[in-house]
């Protein structure tokens, strides 16, 4: 038996980043994935036959409830496109009225899991590179601040994983700080895209981030400790 015991988990942005890190991570522990995508045929060919590939956009609601049928549990890191300029209507309907009519979705579907979702540090705490990037991506930071108001209130088990600058590094190398302060959006303050796919995977079940909000970053030194460990003092918000 799986290590998963068979169950479905939906992620939505795993066709890149930080979410393709965490499909992958899903399926090589035993669990049924299935993957978002506005191109399925592309996807496909780039994750694989091993992973269920369903048709769906997030800025287009009706697309969403056949992508929520029969899912255990949801995992959402889309987000507009990071590296280059997003208008704010683009922001907003991606980062915000995405992850609102999912979670209507998910509530139509009878969705009973848990709904675990990417956002950054730095939403709460001003700082320069905050300042940049709601530049960049017209105030991203601000409507991601507002739609975790929105997951609380839900009504779904949820937790809110809140990951410092992400680098395309080994993971398990370095330490992580589990948090549940505001840490500004700084460049010290960042971690391994690997590591977060780690943290997804583990708060996803662990009964101690249910309905809580935390902040990971790297800390200084060698890994040291399970995630089980990381992740038991965890308070709900």
């Amino acid at each position: 038996m799986s290590e998963a015991g068979g169950n479905r988990v939906l992620v939505v942005g795993g066709t890149r980043g930080a979410g393709c890190l965490i499909a992958r991570l899903l399926h090589e522990r035993g669990y049924d994935v299935r993957v978002l995508a506005r191109d399925p045929a592309r996807a496909s060919a780039e994750l694989g036959s091993a992973f269920e590939v369903v048709a769906g956009d997030l800025t287009k609601a009706d697309t969403l409830p056949p992508v929520l049928r029969d899912v255990d549990h949801i995992i959402f890191t889309a987000g507009a496109p990071s590296g280059r300029y997003a208008p704010e209507n683009i922001v907003k309907t991606t980062d915000y009225d995405g992850v609102i009519d999912t979670l209507a979705a998910a509530r139509s579907a009878g969705f009973r899991g848990r709904f675990v979702y990417l956002n950054s540090i730095g939403i709460k705490t001003r700082s320069l590179a905050g300042f940049l990037i709601n530049l960049l991506k017209r105030n991203t930071l601000v409507w991601r601040r507002r739609v975790e108001d929105k997951i609380r209130s839900s009504g779904l088990d949820y937790t809110i994983i809140r990951v410092g600058f992400l680098l395309d590094r080994p993971g398990g190398e370095r330490a992580v700080n589990v948090s549940q302060g505001t840490l500004p959006l700084a460049f010290r303050n960042r971690i391994a895209r690997a590591d977060v796919a780690e943290a997804f995977v583990e708060a996803m079940r662990h009964p101690r981030a249910s309905r809580a909000t935390f902040e990971i970053v790297w800390g200084k030194g060698l890994r040291r400790g399970s995630w089980s460990a990381l992740l038991e003092n965890l308070k709900p918000d």
